[in-house]
């Protein structure tokens, strides 16, 4: 029997393709990655590129440093009770709890450059309404 996507010539078919006799299908588990592993690591970045910029834009090297831990730690926090909790979240709540926590960390690392808060608070709106958006494209196809 040959497929086609031609109109009118479309036959029954019985399944998407070869399906083994055995009578159970093997799965191959992988082992999950730990619910604080992706907010540290996140943390972990935003931090150093926090102090980058903080260096880059006339802060001093304490100063920097320690602008850089306080945003990995609260980012990183953040973060780890999104991810915990997410299970927890309707689709459109978890996205949107994710396009925040990105849309601030963004709109944070910009005002770091020395503009306006005006301008950090529009480049941190546009990036948090994207993320959630993208987010909420693979919550939504992932559960259906």
């Amino acid at each position: 029997m040959t497929h086609s996507i031609l109109p009118g010539r479309h036959h029954a078919h019985e399944g998407p393709g070869p399906v083994p006799r055995t009578g159970h299908v093997r799965h191959e588990r992988t082992a999950p990655t730990p619910t604080w592993a992706v907010p540290v690591i996140g943390g972990f970045v935003l931090g150093l590129y926090a102090v980058f910029l903080a260096h880059d834009n006339g802060y001093g090297e304490l100063q920097g440093w320690m602008l850089g831990l306080v945003a990995a730690v609260v980012s990183a926090g953040l973060g780890y009770l999104v991810v915990r909790n997410r299970d927890k979240m309707i689709t459109e709540v978890r996205a949107a709890s994710f396009g925040a926590l990105f849309g601030v960390s963004m709109g944070f690392l910009r005002s770091l450059t020395r503009v306006s808060v005006l301008e950090a608070s529009w480049i941190g709106l546009i990036f948090g309404v994207c993320m959630g958006l993208a987010s909420y494209y693979v919550f939504y196809w992932h559960e259906h």
